[in-house]
């Protein structure tokens, strides 16, 4: 018998194996970070998603999403802190800081299942101070996620921080489909606590609820601890450490070097395997990136342009619009109210995922998007302004106005946000990262502090004398 001498068909099998085998550590990778970004904001986006039926219910009405956004920003303390021992000798650990932040907003959101409408009286007046401190100890997720948990992923390869920004994109899909299935809209009516009364709602004041308000804080509080034990294994575990960007590109090298050998052309995790310098000396990057390599080559001024810009998305995204937004919406009724919320959340992921296979790197394309969702912004801006009694409110054109307005500004605010991070990733040091977060946070507490101040001390946003269903 002749021995066989051809081992291709064995090297090519294991080959195929070991490929194969590190495509789904990938995905695995991949899900575990998307969990880690759920985390970031689902506590305040579960909350903001409910003001359909807070701001009914707590003594502050209407100005109730104004109090949140503030007490939120004025979390930026703890990056603040963060922010002076990163750049000292005296440098906090990561891991056990993010493990810290993950606990303490599963208690703060646990606490919610129980204490969620109860009410005490600060200064002779009745506030919602339980749910604000929740919302507090939650928004220190939110805030060290830019300055903590993005640069957290520096180590991994860049297409990680799409996975991210998509998890970040489903903090706010995720309550939005609890709320859509706990059937708030309409049915949403205004109650006035009593003031003598300890708790905010009576039982029954909203029996047409699919299920009540307890189940809803029961929910998001699972989903943050899957995230918190998404995270233990991202860290702790051992098969992840291999997909981060260090141990990623060995494997990249190998991979390049059996398939040159044989004669394969294979694309890895939707990237081609191309040799970097060749690409770069023909002016083009794997997966068409050469834009990427035009704005290293671009003036100074243009990357401090992008973080300006980066910066006033914050401003409005994070910070005034969400203030607003029962102003712009509420006196359309609390179905546009909630549709507003629940379709622009769902509108971010999706711009999110669109980055994947459209990377608009293209500065006139980025301007051309920051005019339209300054367009969006102003309209719905105005009609909070004219509050509360906007142009078209009995109109059908006129809900319909408002709804697809603010999903229109937080698209591609959200779709905006996520390219200026990456080009800025890619243009500057390997510190971007963290920066880019410092002006993150820094543009969504200004915007917060704006809009805290106008509708509190002035009186350009106006509500009605009575919040009943009726002055709609």
């Amino acid at each position: 018998m002749n021995k066989r001498t051809d081992d291709t068909p064995r090297d090519s099998w294991r080959f195929n194996y070991h490929f194969g085998y590190a495509r789904c550590d990938r995905a695995i990778v991949h899900l575990l970070v998307i969990l880690f970004g759920v985390s970031t904001w689902i506590g305040v986006n579960g909350i903001f998603i409910e003001l359909p039926l807070l701001v009914g219910i707590a003594p502050e009405g209407w100005n109730l999403p104004a109090y949140i956004v503030i007490v939120a920003q004025s979390a930026n303390v703890g990056p603040a802190i963060y922010a002076v021992l990163h750049k000292s000798k005296c440098q906090p650990n990561e891991s056990l800081c993010i493990l810290c932040l993950l606990c303490s907003q599963v208690l703060a959101m646990g606490s919610l299942i129980f204490f969620y409408d109860r009410t005490l009286v600060i200064g002779g007046e009745r506030h919602s101070l339980i749910l604000l401190v929740s919302v507090f100890f939650s928004a220190l997720v939110g805030c060290f996620s830019s300055v903590l948990f993005m640069p957290y992923l520096r180590d991994f390869d860049d297409v990680y921080i799409v996975s991210y920004f998509v998890g970040e994109g489903l903090s706010g899909v995720l309550p939005s489909v609890a709320a859509l299935i706990q059937d708030v809209g309409e049915r949403a009516t205004c109650y006035t606590p009593l003031a003598n009364a300890t708790a905010g709602i009576p039982p029954g004041a909203f029996p047409e609820l699919k299920f009540p308000e307890q189940y809803y804080f029961l929910f998001l509080t699972l989903v943050l601890v899957l995230s918190l034990i998404a995270f233990i294994v991202l860290r702790y575990s051992p098969f992840v450490q291999v997909s981060r960007c260090r141990h990623d590109s060995d494997f990249l090298a190998q991979t390049k070097a059996d398939c040159k050998t044989r004669g394969i052309t294979v694309n890895v995790h939707g990237i081609n395997v191309v040799d970097r310098t060749s690409a770069e000396k023909n002016n083009e990057m794997p997966n068409g990136s050469s834009a990427f390599d035009a704005a290293k080559s671009s003036p100074v001024f243009r990357k401090f342009y992008l973080y300006i810009l980066i910066g006033v998305c914050c401003f409005f995204s994070n910070g005034f619009l969400p203030s607003i937004q029962s102003y712009s919406c509420l006196p359309y009724g609390h179905l546009a109210y909630q549709l507003s919320i629940v379709c622009s959340q769902f509108v971010n992921p999706l711009a999110c995922f669109l980055t994947i296979w459209i990377m608009a790197s293209d500065i006139k394309i980025i301007n051309c998007l920051s005019l339209l969702s300054l367009i969006a912004g102003c309209y719905v801006i105005s009609v909070a302004l004219l509050s509360p009694t906007p142009p078209l409110q009995k109109s059908t054109v006129g809900i319909g106005l408002i709804i697809l307005s603010w999903i229109i500004l937080m698209g591609v605010i959200s779709y905006l946000k996520l390219v200026i991070v990456s080009l800025l990733k890619h243009i500057s040091s390997s510190k971007a990262l963290f920066n880019i977060g410092v002006v993150m946070q820094t543009g969504s507490a200004g915007g917060a502090i704006t809009s805290f101040v106008l509708i509190n001390f002035t009186d350009w946003f106006k509500t009605y004398s009575s919040c009943s269903e009726n002055n709609y």
